[in-house]
């Protein structure tokens, strides 16, 4: 390494020069610095000639960092001035994020963040981003998240209830809001969270929703509902359509006596059926409701023995898509229903007859039959006895025969 050569006229400053490499056709030069802070000698390297450094440039430098020394503030330096440079170079580029993330509208983030990140967890993000863009993309798409107070959400919550939404479907969309929040609240850029402080969702009241089907089918519902599918199979002569009607009925007969959901009707595959057990298995799914084993009756399991024997061995659904296509059977069955005159007494949606009303009504029979909630619990598959908790009034007790008392007093009886 070449000696270093001090620089006439400007204390301390020194350079050697490169062995081969040239700038403005001489060599290239180091410059370093030696000086004394604290009462101790420092070498301080400044940089090459190549980098821009010159000794005109470095004794300006050099004597802002000799003038701040004596009045003893910051930086006297190089060392200190490039860590100054570097904090300023990140406090910018912290206030630039800062500014970025502020000025994220609530559809910026929803579109970049939240839906790849529900895509990946929520099985029902497609319902997320149809809310967003029929409800609350043209209220408050626009606005940067931490411009939206709760003020401007209740009144987005007022006008959903203008537009004639049910309490149930303005949940929905104040729950997409919420869950925005709830995300944005988790995701940083650069480091810096996208939004910080309480959710506007906090202070935002949500409706309280009243779905709770208390009416079911009665014996002789449940046996016009069946016969009616099997009437229609038996007097169709299209084959397909035969075979839709009896994939109804057949459907009917695991809501109603084993008690399915429509989705776990829809999902069931004969790798699921446990004919020597007797048992049905449902499956544990994310973002479904609890699986677990469901017990066969006499009528299911002649039901899908009778299936079993008619399928196509490659066939693994036990209800494959009715008539050839992705066709939903509630559709159907509702349409049944309102033909056989169900519905027509009925003054509010929570009062009509649905397919999920079979699954109600195999938990009502069996509470009028005496079967005591823990057990019509673990056959329902809820997470909690609160939810079974419904049935309760259907269990036999002295009630009936206290009021029918008074029939008796009245006539005379004993």
């Amino acid at each position: 390494m070449s000696k270093y050569i001090k620089v006439p006229n400007v204390r301390g400053l020194q350079y050697r020069e490169h062995a081969t490499r040239k700038h403005s056709g001489r060599p290239d030069r180091y410059f370093v610095v030696r000086w004394y802070r604290d009462g101790k000698e420092r070498s301080e390297a400044i940089g090459w000639a190549s980098e821009g450094w010159n000794v005109a440039t470095i004794s300006g430098v050099l004597g802002e960092l000799q003038q701040n020394y004596r009045r003893g503030v910051k930086p006297t330096t190089l060392t200190e001035a490039r860590e100054l440079e570097d904090l300023r170079i990140q406090t910018e580029a912290v206030e630039h994020a800062k500014a970025q993330a502020g000025r994220l509208t609530f559809r910026q983030f929803f579109n970049d963040h939240y839906v790849p990140k529900a895509q990946k967890r929520k099985r029902t993000w497609r319902d997320d981003v149809l809310r967003a863009e029929k409800r609350i993309h043209p209220s408050i798409g626009d606005l940067p998240l931490d411009m939206i107070k709760p003020d401007r959400i209740e009144r987005l919550r007022d006008e959903l209830y203008e537009d004639g939404l049910s309490d149930g479907t303005v949940k929905h969309v104040l729950a997409v809001i919420r869950r925005v929040f709830n995300v944005a609240a988790m995701t940083s850029i650069e480091g810096i969270p996208v939004f910080t402080g309480e959710s506007p969702m906090a202070r935002v009241e949500m409706p309280v929703v009243t779905n709770r089907r208390e009416r079911f089918l009665t014996y002789d519902e449940a046996d016009l509902v069946l016969g009616t599918c099997l009437t229609r199979c038996e007097n169709t002569k299209n084959a397909m359509h035969a075979q839709g009607w009896q994939d109804v009925h057949d459907s009917i007969v695991l809501a109603l006596y084993a008690g399915l959901r429509l989705g776990e009707v829809q999902r069931l595959q004969w790798a699921d059926i446990n004919f020597f057990a007797g048992m049905i298995t449902i499956k544990n799914e994310r973002d479904r409701k609890p699986g677990g084993s469901v017990p066969m009756n006499s009528i299911v399991r002649e039901m899908l023995t009778r299936r079993n024997k008619q399928r196509d061995k490659r066939q693994k659904l036990v209800v494959p898509p009715m008539w050839g296509e992705v066709k939903d059977i509630s559709h159907t069955f509702s349409e049944l229903v309102n033909e056989l005159g169900l519905n027509d007494d009925a003054t509010s949606n929570l009062q009509r007859i649905v397919f999920h009303s079979l699954r109600h009504t195999f938990a009502s029979w069996m509470a009028m039959n005496g079967v005591d909630l823990n057990r019509i619990r673990k056959l329902m598959r809820h997470k909690t006895l609160t939810m079974t908790q419904r049935y309760a009034h259907l269990l036999p007790d002295a009630t009936q025969d206290a009021v029918e008392a008074l029939c008796r007093l009245r006539s005379g009886e004993e």
